[in-house]
């Protein structure tokens, strides 16, 4: 098959070669860029809005850590236990989910689940999420279609970076489920 320029080519397997990019990008985005990233740019205020000491807002960046560190060393099992496109869309609904399971001031133990969760769908996108997508990819393609996938942690860094502070002057809540809402889309999008 003959790659072009036109983003509508199709895969062997009958897939769309710019759908399977997009996908590798968004599920980067979402698992890494913004699961990660954004919560980093969320300490701050966490802290000064009094919904965590400085120690538990450490502690829930501890336990997100954590999460992609089990999801990665599981993720293979996960792949041959089921298909591999359910599994990543559920593993973005988890970072989503995460995010709008943070909007109000709940206990520790709440946050530190979602936390976890996040990291867990996180460490999971990272492993399976690029070679899912790249197994659409004609070989002659797939250092562009890679490169432009992992970019989504980077496009995820600075997304975080930039709508973290647009976010919240309406308030910690609503940039939760700000973040969330983007989530979703990009869910969506894959």
């Amino acid at each position: 098959m003959k790659i072009t320029a036109n983003p509508t080519v199709i895969s062997a397997s009958g897939h769309s070669v710019a759908g399977a990019v997009t996908a590798g990008l968004c599920s980067t985005l979402v698992g890494i860029g913004l699961a990660r990233f954004a919560y980093t740019a969320l300490i701050p205020p966490l802290v000064t809005e009094h919904w965590f000491t400085a120690s538990q807002a450490a502690y829930l960046g501890a336990a997100n850590l954590m999460g992609y560190v089990v999801g990665a060393l599981i993720s293979l099992n996960l792949t041959r236990a089921m298909p591999v496109t359910p599994l990543l869309r559920a593993m973005m609904l988890v970072v989503a989910a995460s995010f709008l399971a943070s909007g109000y001031p709940l206990p520790f133990s709440w946050f530190f689940t979602w936390r976890f969760a996040a990291g867990f769908a996180g460490g999971v996108l990272m492993v399976a999420g690029m070679p899912a997508a790249l197994e659409e990819v004609p070989a002659n393609r797939r250092g562009v279609a890679a490169g432009i996938a992992i970019g989504g942690v980077g496009v995820g860094i600075v997304a975080s970076g930039t709508l973290v502070p647009i976010l919240l002057p309406w308030g910690l809540s609503q940039t939760w489920f700000g973040l969330g809402a983007l989530s979703l889309i990009l869910t969506l999008l894959a």
